[in-house]
């Protein structure tokens, strides 16, 4: 009987083990896909914005908020809208970071999807700031669709 209760609490110890090794290397992947992503989409943007305003600012990006889930690929720029010389809007930008987007044959998670994803658009305090999502995974696929959704059921209010 005894032999029972150590093989059992063996059997336990690995199964936790493995589990907590498996959730840490799934955690780095994850980290090192949105690190690659969001130098990426910096870059996007960066190019995009100079070349739509002409100006040598280089704009870092913050993630958006974790509650829609660890895989969603979108990332916030803000700034202050005085620097911008000119005037520009969402789909001057979706264009831009569109052609980017080919220049360099970056490709999204889905044939036919933008590669770059402009999903929010505000400005507060004399900040603008926007959301790009990259579509390079299912999560953030979603989550632009969600996005949708939103704006279509708020819209119909």
């Amino acid at each position: 009987m005894r032999l029972f209760w150590v093989c059992l609490i063996a059997i336990i110890i690995v199964i936790g083990l493995y589990v907590a090794v498996h959730r840490i290397l799934i955690n780095r992947a994850t980290i090192m896909l949105r690190n690659r992503a969001q130098q990426t989409t910096d870059a996007a943007v960066n190019a995009s914005l100079q070349q739509l305003l002409g100006w040598g600012q280089t704009l870092s990006s913050q993630l958006v908020a974790d509650v829609w889930g660890k895989g969603v690929l979108a990332f916030e720029y803000h700034f202050d809208s005085k620097q911008a010389n000119q005037q520009f809007n969402r789909d001057e930008l979706n264009r831009a970071l569109a052609s980017y987007a080919d220049e360099h044959d970056l490709t999204a998670v889905r044939s036919g999807k933008p590669v770059f994803v402009v999903t929010d658009w505000w400005q507060y305090e004399g900040i603008l700031h926007i959301d790009v999502a990259y579509l390079l995974n299912e999560s953030t696929v979603e989550y632009v669709s969600d996005l949708k959704r939103l704006d279509h059921h708020h819209d119909n209010k």
